[in-house]
């Protein structure tokens, strides 16, 4: 459910093409120089902070370039120049207050720019409030900004969609399990706004889909048959979440991350997966734990080919839901718990080999890089999760307990 769409400013809602205007200011030479001495040290990114004062910041701007100190100063007096009205910006802000969405921002902004040109800034008027970086003396991606967003306005991450044109900052918005958009276009932009919210109607529960193989099936390995509903993770975790939570359980015996089993290529994950993003869109969470199965000796894959077929998926996921529901699901990267060692006496001895064991141990430092590359999270079933020795492979009671609580501080962490 959305409540709140949360705007970022700065080359979204205003433009502001650096590059060009000091490639209108200077020669090539000491456009590149000036930029570099402005930029290039990340110490623009102290105005923003306002921790520091501008005659303090200048100066290590002046620092950096020693002999270019006019030029410095002509760059910074005129940078409202630089800052672009956006005719687009109130009628889009207007269109989602009528459906009767409250609208916000959240800004890395110096007072020297916000001051620079205020007839830019017009569509401030036109939204219920925000917070300043220089205000609060936090910047984005930091998540304590993000936070004190959150709390002077009472918002549920959840019900708020984020728009940035920076990757890392709506990394760190959807580590905090805000919905969010990477702003490239306002095509774009109007695209996903107008999917999203469409879609939203009516999705009054944050859904957490969980798609995996047998061990979110809830395949009991004493039985062969199937856990009682009430001990599964997936309803354990639903238990821990309440009732704003709806937990959808997508687990297939078998199932692979991308790769045909022979004579049951259906059980390829990638095959099914954006057939269900589909069915239960618009997703909130989504929860892949898969790459077990990818281990048995008949695939002959490496651990290096199981982590590329999870971040297929990641990708996958992240190319498709856009188009969808309008936004990106917050993924949790799973690395399942590692096969047993003492696999010899499994029912399904067999199909593994030490060989098998070892690349299960060894998905999960390759998963959490595939979880940074993408900003996702990560969570490692095997810190906690109990397999069981009976077949090696699956998680016994316990382990279906401690993985629902681990799936339930890694979406709900203590603040």
């Amino acid at each position: 459910m959305i409540t709140t769409v949360v705007f970022d400013i700065g080359k979204v809602l205003i433009g502001f093409d650096w590059d060009r205007y000091m490639r209108e200011l200077f020669d090539e030479e000491t456009a590149v120089r000036v930029t570099g001495a402005m930029f290039g040290g990340g110490d623009w990114k102290e105005l923003d902070r306002a921790v520091l004062s501008e005659e303090e910041v200048l100066a290590r701007f002046y620092e950096a370039e020693p002999d270019l100190r006019k030029e410095i100063d002509e760059a910074f007096a005129r940078v409202g120049e630089c800052v672009k009205r956006r005719e687009w910006a109130i009628p889009l802000i207007d269109s989602v207050k009528q459906k009767g969405l409250r609208v916000l921002f959240l800004s890395n902004m110096s007072e020297h720019v916000m001051g620079s040109n205020p007839q830019a800034y017009d569509f401030i008027d036109h939204m219920d409030g925000g917070i300043w970086s220089c205000r609060v003396h936090r910047i984005k991606p930091d998540p304590v900004i993000f936070r004190i967003l959150l709390k002077e306005y009472g918002l549920e991450p959840e019900e708020c969609l984020f728009v940035d044109d920076t990757p890392e900052n709506i990394a760190a918005a959807k580590r905090l399990g805000m919905k969010t958009i990477l702003y490239s276009d306002p095509a774009r932009l109007k695209a996903c706004l107008e999917q999203a919210l469409a879609k939203d109607a009516g999705h009054d529960r944050i859904s957490v889909l969980c798609y995996g193989d047998s061990n979110t099936y809830g395949y009991d390995p004493g039985t062969g048959g199937r856990y009682p509903y009430a001990k599964r993770w997936t309803s354990l975790l639903g238990e821990m979440l309440g009732g704003r939570y709806e937990v959808i359980a997508e687990g297939l015996n078998g199932r692979t991350t991308a790769y045909d089993r022979p004579g049951a290529a259906w059980k390829n994950g990638a095959s099914s997966f954006v057939a269900c993003l589909g069915t239960h869109k618009p997703v909130d969470w989504l929860i892949i734990m898969l790459g077990t199965n990818d281990c048995n000796e008949e695939l002959g894959l490496s651990a290096e080919d199981i982590a590329s077929g999870m971040e297929t998926l990641v990708k996958l996921a992240g190319d498709v839901t856009p188009e969808l529901q309008g936004y990106v699901p917050q993924i949790i990267v799973t690395a399942p718990a590692p096969i047993r060692r003492d696999y010899e006496g499994s029912p399904f001895a067999s199909e593994l080999s030490h060989e098998s064991v070892r690349r299960s141990e060894e998905t999960a430092p390759l998963y959490r890089k595939i979880a940074e590359r993408h900003g996702c999270l990560f969570v490692d079933a095997g810190e906690r999760a109990e397999v069981s020795p009976r077949d090696c492979e699956h998680l016994t009671e316990e382990g279906h307990r401690r993985l629902a609580k681990l799936f339930f501080d890694t979406i709900k962490p203590k603040q």
